[in-house]
């Protein structure tokens, strides 16, 4: 008699949304991303920016600094994320 095979759960992340904006210019990031942080929905996003010349990194995060829904924000490599300095967690 074969065992039955155990199904894993998919892994889920820590934050409750996961945005990659790879190609994006930084008009197209920011409304975007404006429309996750208005939405009321998520208390932490993830947002994959990546390294590149750092105009996108750069960009959202001063962004994120104006915005007055965002209550903080880190570079990945301060919260150890996946991604490093290529990612930005953002809280509500």
């Amino acid at each position: 008699m074969m065992s039955a095979k155990k199904r894993r759960a998919p892994r889920r992340s820590v934050y409750d949304k996961t945005v990659d904006l790879h190609g994006y210019t930084i008009e197209e990031a920011m409304t975007k991303i404006d429309a996750l942080i208005n939405s009321g929905q998520y208390k932490s996003i993830l947002v994959i920016h990546g390294y590149g010349q750092g105009i996108l990194k750069n960009g959202l995060r001063t962004h994120f600094n104006n915005c007055r829904l965002v209550r903080e924000y880190y570079p990945g490599e301060e919260l150890n994320a996946i991604g490093g300095d290529g990612v930005t967690i953002i809280f509500m």
